[in-house]
């Protein structure tokens, strides 16, 4: 909906939750176009509004790109995967979910925008953590309670597996590719959580003494 589909006076609520969805929505998809080249006169263009609307609700590109990013991570959602089979599969699962929702398009724009201006990231801290615990650590520390429970994993302490396990996900999934060793082999997203999930099940599987 453009601003001139709207009648005179002030907008309802409704347009205005509107407008800011059309915003983080065309703010997305020019930094996925353009990165850090973006331009607020692009990003007013996508949204179908002027710049003089855009302006007052961000003042400048930064503070833009900021509320952008801290919408989104405040209304992240819980990861979802498979939750049948094996602990090990369902663990297996929850690795690959998690490095395919690391590696979506928007994602990966929002990571080379932190990448390149620490800024945001100090600017944005709280909410990253708050949102990186709701998408992939609760998850995680669910499943891991189940298999403990279960028997089927002997774990110690699950805050600590499942924190530890996020980050050697994140080790892969949020690396540049440029910083990718040369020469060797890039292994898939499948064949990575295969991988992984061996290296944790082994260490976590009962031993029979």
């Amino acid at each position: 909906m453009t601003e001139g589909a709207r009648g005179k006076g002030r907008p309802k609520r409704t347009e205005i939750a509107e407008i800011d969805r059309a915003i983080r929505d065309a703010t997305l998809q020019v930094l996925l176009e353009h990165g850090e080249a973006a331009t607020m006169h692009a990003v007013a263009q996508a949204a179908g509004i002027s710049r003089k609307s855009l302006y007052a609700r961000h003042p400048n590109k930064e503070a833009l790109f900021r509320d952008v990013i801290r919408a989104l991570l405040m209304n992240a959602e819980a990861l979802g995967y498979d939750e049948t089979g094996t602990a090990e599969e369902q663990l297996q699962h929850y690795i690959e979910a998690a490095l395919a929702a690391i590696a979506r398009p928007a994602s990966q724009a929002m990571q080379r925008l932190l990448r390149r201006d620490h800024g945001y990231f100090a600017a944005l801290k709280t909410e990253m953590l708050d949102a990186t615990r709701k998408i992939f650590f609760v998850p995680l520390a669910t499943l891991l309670v189940r298999a403990k429970t279960s028997g089927e994993l002997a774990i110690d302490d699950v805050e600590a597996t499942a924190r530890a396990t996020i980050q050697l996900i994140f080790a892969e999934g949020l690396r540049p590719d440029d910083d990718r060793p040369r020469g060797l082999p890039q292994r898939g997203a499948g064949d990575y959580a295969a991988f992984l999930t061996r290296l944790l099940t082994r260490g976590l599987t009962p031993r029979n003494d």
